[in-house]
């Protein structure tokens, strides 16, 4: 059986202690949760999504004075700043393809914000990012139960 092709997606949470060293610096904090999305890997060395990850969330909760999403360019000019060199487009265009099919961003007039939940009143990301994990652990469980009850007749 080809399970590569079975496979619809990944749901990894890691449960991480949140220790006093993590939250003395911003990007300390965004590597905790990048980590704890399972958006990247224990010991990673790459930065290329910590950086996209650091510029969306400076755009989010800075939303409310902008009252606007930002574009690619806005995106890249953020970036920048965060990695003090120039951007590759192309990196950073991949990245944040990768988060659009994980269902955490999304595009809309070719701006990029964080998906939030149908009924959500306010832009809370904790809200938004569990929203979109619980989804995709129901729909996996779901189909776990229904495998589990055809398991149980075939025994």
């Amino acid at each position: 059986m080809p399970e590569a092709a079975l496979i619809r997606g990944e749901c990894l949470v890691r449960e991480l202690q949140l220790s006093e060293d993590v939250k003395l610096t911003k990007k300390a904090l965004v590597r905790w949760l990048a980590l704890s999305l399972g958006l990247i890997s224990p010991k990673e060395s790459r930065t290329g999504l910590l950086e996209v990850l650091e510029a969306l969330l400076f755009f989010h909760f800075r939303r409310k004075e902008s009252k606007s999403d930002p574009d690619i360019h806005q995106l890249l000019a953020k970036i920048k700043e965060i990695k003090k060199s120039e951007p590759n487009p192309k990196a950073v265009r991949y990245h944040l393809l990768q988060l659009k099919r994980l269902g955490l961003i999304e595009t809309k007039r070719r701006k990029y914000r964080f998906v939030l939940a149908p009924t959500q009143e306010n832009e809370e990301l904790s809200t938004a990012l569990a929203h979109v994990y619980r989804q995709r652990m129901d729909s996996s469980f779901e189909k776990m139960k229904k495998a589990v009850s055809m398991l149980e007749k075939a025994f």
